[in-house]
């Protein structure tokens, strides 16, 4: 028996008995003439070996049938489609490819993790999502505060007061002075943002609130996306401190830290601006011009009112101008008399030449 006719008995010895009933009648009748003839010689060496139709045939169906039934086998084991993508490109890669990173270098190994790691972040932050979850929303709020008053020391105590009873602080203060009746005072003010609205409410009646505006400014997106970079970062970190405890040639040791240093400065960096919108959230700005006047200014909205008020105004603005007139000459008294003198001289010299 030649060997391609063993391995086409074993074929059908394994195909199912259906295939094999299709197979017998798909054989041509011999005929008996032909029982008792001889044999055909063998195939001389270097000629190609002709396998009978019927053979051909049954070798064909009998490959599809094994290959089914593999596939649907291997199918089975490899689970998700994911998973099953993942386990053939692994497959194709074969014995050397994980030979070659069971041979490389720890830092090698750490940068293809680490560009992983950053397109996994990427593709999250363009689907939408965050790596990390922040918990409510992260607003910033910001107030003006314009005030008069013709009793300036008590509404600035009114202002400290109402500071102190929030439980902020004051950042900075500018204070000028131009006369006994013109004072004026600007302070930037950190109050927590809980008492946010109990300090302007209180703020607002220290003295005669002339403009009042706010602002809020929603950060949740930007605080989100730098806390998932600085989270990213630490983990990035604590691996490269792994790798450098664990580095067994110079090379690796200086690759790993060079690594790592450059993340840890990129870490300070990304903590620090967490931490400023952390502060900003936490305390709120609140920055408050007061102004020390002799007539408010009005905020009536009927013609009367207004016209009252543009009469005071105007006689408010005749008897400061006449006061300026007379600081100026005060100031500039030896000139004055200085003229006046030339003027005497000259008017007694005239007089006596007429004469």
């Amino acid at each position: 028996m030649k060997w391609f006719e063993y391995q086409m008995e074993v074929d059908q010895l394994h195909a199912p008995d259906e295939l094999k009933a299709r197979l017998l009648a798909m054989q041509p009748d011999t005929p008996k003439s032909h029982e008792h003839t001889k044999s055909p010689a063998p195939a001389q060496k270097g000629r190609a070996v002709r396998f009978p139709r019927w053979r051909r045939w049954a070798a064909g169906i009998a490959a599809c049938a094994a290959v089914a039934v593999v596939g649907s086998q291997v199918m089975t084991a490899i689970g998700p489609a994911g998973a099953g993508i993942s386990t053939m490109s692994r497959m194709a890669g074969g014995a050397a490819s994980s030979t070659a990173m069971a041979k490389a270098p720890a830092a090698a190994q750490y940068s293809m993790d680490a560009a992983e790691n950053g397109l996994a972040a990427g593709a999250a932050r363009s689907a939408g999502g965050t790596e990390t979850a922040v918990a409510g929303d992260k607003i910033i709020y910001t107030a003006y505060l314009t005030l008069e008053t013709k009793d300036y020391d008590a509404a600035r105590a009114a202002l400290e007061q109402a500071l102190a009873d929030a439980g902020g602080w004051m950042q900075d203060s500018s204070e000028s002075s131009y006369d006994d009746s013109r004072r004026s005072l600007s302070m930037t003010l950190r109050v927590p943002a809980e008492n946010y609205d109990s300090f302007l409410a209180a703020a607002g009646q220290a003295a005669s609130l002339v403009n009042r505006s706010e602002q809020a400014d929603d950060v949740t997106a930007q605080y989100a996306d730098v806390a998932g970079r600085v989270a990213n970062l630490e983990g990035q970190r604590d691996r490269l401190r792994e790798l450098q405890a664990s580095a067994s040639t110079l090379s690796d040791l200086l690759d790993i830290e060079a690594q790592l240093s450059d993340v840890q400065y990129q870490l300070e960096s990304w903590q620090s601006q967490l931490d400023w919108y952390d502060d900003q959230i936490a305390s709120c700005t609140v920055t408050v011009n007061l102004q020390e006047v002799e007539t408010y200014t009005p905020t009536g909205e009927t013609f009367l009112e207004r016209l009252g008020a543009a009469f005071a105004q105007g006689w408010q603005n005749f008897v400061a101008g006449l006061a300026s007139v007379a600081v100026v000459l005060a100031g500039l008294w030896p000139v004055v008399v200085i003229v006046a003198a030339a003027a005497a001289a000259v008017v007694l010299f005239l007089r006596r030449r007429r004469r």
